[in-house]
């Protein structure tokens, strides 16, 4: 393959990524006005359940993961697609360069039969290494999404015994969750998600279509069941504070057997970096040495006979 033919090559695929990037922003500022238009219908509605629907599958997942903004869902696609082209042009010129040969000629002058086992991994390491950087953008918004839920669930119990605290001295929930608001920083999910509440509350919504919508922006199983005991216990005129301090033990309960699982895990899964990473090394100090030398007969041996 020429040089000629590589460059035009690299050069269409930059023209192909900045097309599709150029379309896909031209189709955003199209619709710009109506997920504006939808956002205030949204902030409108008394369901939930018509919210979700009319959200994408794509915005809910970034909304999920703390990526709010309209732009989150298109600009997720559009980094797919540059680390997509990038890895393949980054395996493309690593095996247009030579390297690559390189890597596969120093691997023939191992002794054994280690250069067969070898090589395969260095033919389909650069297409493995631009996979990995194809995913890095879907993996970065993942990773945000179990933040999320691990801070909600964090911060849950202690939130739940001072919202019964405060109720149980004589204020109301809405009072209780006004005091503890004051307490918390900004960039808390909890006490982001219960500003929501709040102000849903203001707006005139239904206590219980304000908790479900509550409980959707975060989608945590935990402030899930909270927010239907919680639904539950004002239908049926049950005590609040009572409703608190039972869903505040019941999820510090459920942390107490998730941790003991954990730590009960913790010899199985040492197995696994011991084999791999200790074992090996072991083995390798005493009898490296020894390996060495009956490679090198059997290497002599196989030449000798050869001849």
């Amino acid at each position: 393959m020429s040089v000629q033919f590589r460059v035009m090559i690299v050069v269409a695929l930059w023209m192909g990524i900045v097309l599709v990037c150029y379309a896909v922003w031209r189709r955003y500022q199209r619709h710009g006005e109506a997920i504006d238009r939808l956002q205030r219908e949204m902030a409108r509605s008394d369901s939930p359940e018509m919210d979700e629907s009319r959200i994408g599958w794509l915005k809910r997942r970034m909304m999920l993961a703390g990526y709010g903004a309209p732009a989150a869902g298109t600009l997720l696609v559009v980094l797919t697609i540059v680390m997509l082209v990038g890895g393949i042009l980054c395996a493309l010129l690593f095996r247009w360069s030579g390297l690559q040969r390189v890597f596969l000629e120093g691997i023939e002058s191992v002794p054994g039969g280690l250069s067969g086992m070898l090589a395969p991994v260095v033919i389909v390491s650069p297409w493995l290494i631009a996979v990995m950087v194809t995913a890095l953008p879907i993996l970065v918004v993942r990773a945000s999404r179990r933040s999320r839920i691990a801070q909600v669930s964090r911060d849950l119990p202690l939130a739940m015994d001072l919202w019964a605290t405060l109720s149980e001295g004589g204020l109301g929930f809405d009072a209780a969750l006004d005091r503890w608001q004051r307490t918390q920083r900004p960039d808390r999910v909890l006490a982001s998600a219960c500003r929501g509440f709040q102000r849903d509350l203001l707006g005139g919504m239904r206590r219980s279509v304000a908790f479900r919508r509550l409980a959707g922006r975060l989608e945590v199983p935990s402030l899930t069941r909270f927010t239907a005991a919680m639904i539950q216990s004002e239908q049926m005129g049950a005590s609040v504070s009572e409703t608190l301090r039972l869903q505040a033990e019941d999820v510090r309960a459920e942390r107490r057997e998730k941790s003991m699982a954990f730590a009960q895990s913790l010899a199985t899964k040492r197995v696994v970096p011991l084999v791999v990473c200790f074992l090996p090394g072991l083995f390798v100090w005493p009898l490296g040495p020894f390996f060495t030398q009956l490679l090198r007969i059997v290497d002599s041996l196989t030449g000798g006979g050869g001849s």
